[in-house]
C-alpha cells in the first residue's frame, strides 16, 4: 500500500512508517517533527517561530482567530498539490500540522481528500471532541481539571478548539469527509461515543528499538541496588495538566518519614531523549502523571523497562500492571507507601507492567490492527465483509 501520515504525536507516526516499510508498504510523513521533539520525517512543513512576547501574542491571536498558518500554507502549497494518489492518508488530530491554524487546516485536509482514496483521523492530542468532554465534566478527572481564571492562560491552545473561530467547522468537516475516527486512548473513545465512524482503540506502538532492548533485558535489571529509585519525568510548562506538583508532594511527605534512607528521588526535566531513557531503566517507581485515565508513550516507556508506573490505570485498576495515580496527594502517598513496603508486589507489578507493555504495544501488533481498519472500513465507517 501507498500511506501518507500526516502529522505527529509522541513518535507515533514515526514508530508506525518505520514497521509498515519493513513490511513492505510505500510510506511518507509529513510533520513539524511535533515541535522540540523533532520526530525524524520525511517532509517538513512548519514556521519560522520568532521570539519574544510579543511574537507570542501575535501568534496566540492568529491562532484563536484561525488564521494562524495562510501564509505557511501557500508557501507549501505546491508540496501540499503532490501529497496525492496515496491508498491511505491518516492524520492525527485535525490540526495535524501545529503551524496551521482552523482555515489553513481545513484548506490542507480539503487537499488530502480530494486528491487521495482514503483518510481517516486518529484522534490523539487535543481537539473538539476532547476538550469539549473535558469541559462537560465527562471524566472524573481530565487535564483540564485546573482550568480556573487565573490558570486560563496556560489553556489557550486546549480552549481554541472549542472557542476559537472555525475550529469547531473544521472538526465537523474532517468527521464527515473521514473514511474513520481511530481513538489512540481510553480518553478519546468516551469522548467520541456516539459518533459514527468511531473504530477501536489502537494502543500507541512503541518504537522498534526500545521494544527490542526491553524484550531482551533481565525483569529484575534493579535488584542489585540498594535503594528504591523513585523517577518522576517532569513537563516543565503542563505541570496543572500532568499534576506534577501533586506526585512531587506525595514524594516529599515520604522523604520526611522513616522511609526516607530507603528511597532515591530522582526529578528529571527537559533532557535529551537518550538520556531520559537511560534514566528511565534504572526506575523502580516511575512517576508519570494524575490527571489521566490512559497512558501515554512516557508511562509506556516505563513499564516496558519494568518499572512500577503512577500513571492512568482507570480500567485496569485489579490487573496489577501499574498503580492508578488519581490526583489526590493523600493517594499517591498512600500507593507510594505500600509499594515501598512490599518488595513482592513491586516486583509482580514490575514483571507484569513489562509483560503488559511488550504485548499490547508491540508494534507490528498496532501496524496489523491499523491495516486492518484501513482495508475494512468503508467509506461510510461501516466494516465491510
Amino acid at each position: 500500500m501507498n500511506i501518507l501520515l500526516v502529522g505527529e504525536f509522541s513518535g507515533v507516526h514515526m514508530t508506525l512508517a518505520q514497521t509498515l516499510k519493513d513490511d513492505g508498504h510505500n510510506v511518507v510523513i509529513v510533520s513539524d517533527g511535533d515541535s522540540y521533539k523533532n520526530f525524524s520525517r520525511d517532509i517538513t512543513i512548519t514556521a519560522q517561530k520568532r521570539k519574544g512576547k510579543l511574537a507570542a501574542l501575535a501568534r496566540m491571536f492568529l491562532d484563536v482567530t484561525g488564521t494562524k498558518g495562510l501564509i505557511t500554507y501557500f508557501k507549501h502549497k505546491k508540496v501540499i498539490a503532490g501529497l496525492k494518489g496515496y491508498d491511505v492518508v491518516q492524520i492525527i488530530n485535525t490540526v495535524p500540522l501545529d503551524c496551521f491554524g482552523s482555515i489553513a487546516s481545513y484548506l490542507f485536509i480539503r487537499n488530502l481528500k480530494k486528491n487521495n482514496k482514503k483518510l481517516f483521523l486518529c484522534a490523539l492530542g487535543d481537539d473538539y471532541r476532547w476538550v469539549k468532554a473535558c469541559l462537560l465534566n465527562r471524566f472524573k478527572y481530565s487535564a483540564l481539571s485546573n482550568l480556573t481564571v487565573k490558570t486560563l492562560h496556560k489553556y489557550i491552545y486546549s480552549l481554541k478548539y472549542v472557542y476559537g473561530l472555525f475550529f469547531k467547522k473544521l472538526h465537523m468537516y474532517v468527521e464527515k469527509q473521514c473514511d474513520g475516527i481511530i481513538p489512540g486512548l481510553i480518553e478519546y473513545a468516551i469522548a467520541y461515543e456516539g459518533v459514527d465512524k468511531v473504530t477501536p482503540i489502537i494502543p500507541l506502538p512503541l518504537p522498534r528499538k526500545i521494544f527490542d532492548e526491553a524484550n531482551s533485558m533481565d525483569v529484575n535489571v534493579h535488584a542489585s541496588s540498594s535503594k528504591i529509585t523513585i523517577f518522576h519525568g517532569w513537563q516543565v510548562g503542563r505541570e496543572f495538566k500532568k499534576g506534577n506538583f501533586i506526585l512531587d508532594e506525595a514524594v516529599k511527605r515520604i522523604l520526611q518519614s522513616n522511609l526516607a534512607e530507603r528511597i532515591d528521588y530522582q526529578i528529571v526535566k527537559s533532557v535529551p531523549f537518550d538520556e531520559y531513557i537511560t534514566r528511565i531503566k534504572s526506575a523502580d517507581i516511575f512517576l508519570d502523571q494524575t490527571y489521566s485515565y490512559d497512558r501515554g508513550m512516557n508511562a509506556i516507556f516505563g513499564m516496558a523497562y519494568s518499572s512500577v508506573v503512577f500513571s492512568g490505570f482507570e480500567y485496569e485498576k485489579e490487573q496489577h500492571i501499574g498503580i492508578s495515580a488519581e490526583p489526590d496527594v493523600d493517594l499517591v502517598e498512600k500507593e507510594l507507601i505500600r509499594i515501598i513496603d512490599n518488595p513482592v508486589l513491586m516486583e509482580t507489578i514490575k514483571k507484569n507492567a513489562r509483560d503488559f507493555a511488550l504485548k499490547r504495544h508491540n508494534p507490528e501488533n498496532v501496524m496489523h490492527n491499523y491495516l486492518h481498519i484501513w482495508q475494512d472500513y468503508s467509506f461510510n465507517g461501516s466494516q465491510s465483509h
